[in-house]
């Protein structure tokens, strides 16, 4: 005759198989919630610079991706298609490695929203005190202009938040022996500065000024923040949702 297991065992046994979810702060930095926040984002990127390709050909005007696709032209391919599937790519290889569970509290998406949303309001204030707006390519289809803001936003923290911030801090501590705290001040000062410089002729297509420079440095130093402590997911829809209301503010 099998042994009844006590009671109070095999309550203790049920929470080890079944951890507790972390905290929403903490899960939602994650490489899960990460992807399934963004998916839409990428998603609709992709399908309107498809729509749009024969009128502007978006995908050809933006730093980020184009980053990325000379990248792995090294490996002979640039299709227009290779900056979201690293995207993804990225987050699940995370997931993976990360071997943090493969379920999402659903409630936690519209509070992401939510903070990109509160987050984007002193982006707009210190754009305010340094009167200096980027400018961008002058398109006359609103539609063209709200596709290159949107990939913006996803693509430039995929390269210069988590691909660049990630690989400083981890050339700093591991190669350079710096203190973690130090190298992450040291990564965001860089990744803030190449950022804004990225920007610029030859590389991006803004005229260098001063003022807009300091602006982008402010800019990135602020997303990089948001970066180490809110994850890609909410620095991206930060940024995102900046670019989006600039735009529509700047054309109502």
């Amino acid at each position: 005759m099998p042994k009844k297991t006590h009671p109070a065992i095999k309550n203790k046994l049920s929470k080890s198989a079944h951890p507790p979810d972390p905290p929403y702060w903490q899960a939602t930095r994650g490489p899960l919630y990460c992807l399934v926040f963004l998916f839409p984002l990428v998603a609709i990127y992709e399908l309107g610079a498809l729509l749009l390709r024969p009128e502007a050909w978006p995908e050809q005007r933006l730093v980020a991706p184009s980053l990325i696709q000379h990248l792995v032209a090294w490996f002979g391919t640039d299709a227009v298609w290779v900056p979201g599937v690293a995207l993804v790519l990225t987050l699940l290889i995370w997931q993976f490695w990360s071997r943090a569970p493969w379920r999402v509290r659903w409630w936690a998406f519209p509070l992401m929203v939510v903070e990109s949303l509160v987050l984007t309001v002193p982006l707009f204030v210190l754009g305010e005190l340094l009167q200096q707006t980027t400018g961008g390519p002058a398109f006359e289809s609103l539609r063209v202009q709200m596709v290159l803001a949107l990939g913006a936003g996803v693509y430039e923290e995929l390269v210069f938040r988590l691909y660049l911030i990630s690989g400083l801090m981890g050339l700093l501590t591991a190669a350079c022996r710096v203190p973690k705290r130090a190298a992450t001040v040291s990564a965001v000062v860089l990744a803030a500065l190449i950022f804004a410089a990225c920007h610029f002729n030859p590389i991006g297509s803004e005229v260098f000024t001063w003022p807009l420079f300091l602006m982008l440095t402010a800019a990135g130093g602020y997303l990089s923040i948001i970066f180490v402590l809110r994850g890609l997911g909410v620095a991206t829809g930060c940024h995102a949702a900046f670019n989006l209301l600039s735009l529509i503010v700047s054309t109502g």
